[in-house]
C-alpha cells in the first residue's frame, strides 16, 4: 500500500529520495529509469531512479524526488501526479531510500543532465511484474549470503535497491507476488 508519509527507518541515517515516475500510453504503464554516467565516482553506468540526496531547504522526501528530476531528466514538477510512498530502504552503506511514486500526466521530451546521466529511458511495468524476468544474484555480505534482485530489460542490468523498488511496487500495483528477501530494513546497514 502507497503511504501518505514516509517515516523514516532511523532519523540519524543520511536521507535521500527518488522519484518513481509512471507514463500511461493508452495501453500499457511504463516506468522512467535513468543510466549514471560512465564518469561517476559512484555506481557508475548503473540503472537507477531520478533521485538523491535530500538537502536542507529540501522541504521533504518528495521535494528531493522533485528537484532530483527536474535536475536530471528536465521532468517538471507541474506535470507530476504524486500517489504516495514506498516504505523507505536502507543500502548496504548506511542511506535511507524513500521512493516516491507519481503518475506524469503529460509526457515530454526527456533530457538527461549529461554530467549525471548518460540516458533516460522507459520500460514497461508490466516487465518487471513477470517473475520469468527476474534472477537473483548471491553475495557474501558480512558473513551472510544475500540475493540481491535483478531484471534484464533490453540491453539494461537493473538490479540491486533499483530492482527492490521495482519488485515492491509491482507486488503492490500488480499483485506479482514475486517473493524476495528483503535486506533494505535497515537492520544490515554499514555502521556509522
Amino acid at each position: 500500500m502507497l503511504a501518505d508519509a514516509a517515516p523514516p527507518i532511523s532519523d540519524s541515517l543520511p536521507q535521500s529520495a527518488v522519484l518513481v515516475a509512471l507514463y500511461d500510453d493508452h495501453r500499457d504503464t511504463h516506468v522512467l529509469l535513468t543510466r549514471r554516467a560512465k564518469h561517476l565516482r559512484l555506481h557508475a553506468g548503473e540503472i537507477a531512479f531520478p533521485g538523491g540526496k535530500c538537502d536542507p531547504e529540501d522541504a521533504d522526501h518528495w521535494d528531493t524526488a522533485l528537484r532530483e528530476a527536474e535536475e536530471e531528466v528536465a521532468l517538471a514538477r507541474d506535470t507530476l501526479e504524486p500517489l504516495g510512498y514506498l516504505a523507505p530502504l536502507v543500502t548496504r552503506t548506511g542511506i535511507q531510500v524513500t521512493p516516491c511514486v507519481a503518475r506524469v500526466s503529460s509526457r515530454t521530451d526527456l533530457q538527461a543532465n549529461p554530467q549525471e546521466l548518460d540516458m533516460a529511458f522507459e520500460a514497461p511495468l508490466a516487465f518487471f511484474a513477470d517473475s520469468t524476468q527476474i534472477s537473483f544474484l548471491h553475495f557474501d555480505y558480512g558473513g551472510r549470503e544475500r540475493r540481491v534482485p535483478q531484471y534484464q530489460w533490453q540491453e539494461h542490468r537493473i538490479w540491486g535497491i533499483t530492482a527492490a523498488i521495482l519488485v515492491r511496487l509491482v507486488n503492490l500495483a500488480c499483485d506479482a507476488d514475486i517473493k524476495m528477501d528483503d535486506y533494505w530494513l535497515g537492520r544490515e546497514a554499514a555502521p556509522q
